[in-house]
């Protein structure tokens, strides 16, 4: 049986398709936080290591791997068609300095 995980936060790509903007997601469970990049949580959500949900008006949401016309895999919400709306309105965490796009 896979562990549940509450989705809280996201770290997005400023430019891109909408499927290839989301670059992590993030939360917390006990003690600790984690962070999955899309393509581990892809794999984990595959393998069923991990299910991740998260909660829009007080209900659990889970999170699915839709493909585009193309077959690319993309994280994405049981309730959105083709696009992760709901995810990309997640709060997003800023880049770390290193990762800020350079002037």
């Amino acid at each position: 049986m896979s562990l549940a995980l509450k989705v809280s936060q996201v770290s997005l790509a400023e430019h891109g398709e909408p499927h290839r903007r989301l670059r992590a997601i993030h939360g917390s469970a006990g003690r600790g936080e984690w962070q999955h990049t899309q393509e581990q949580a892809i794999d984990y959500l595959e393998n069923c290591l991990f299910n991740y949900y998260l909660l829009q008006d007080a209900r659990a949401i889970r999170l699915t791997v839709g493909r585009t016309a193309a077959g690319e895999k993309f994280l994405k919400t049981e309730k959105d068609d083709h696009v992760s709306v709901l995810l990309l309105q997640l709060p997003a965490i800023p880049p770390a300095p290193n990762q800020l796009p350079r002037p």
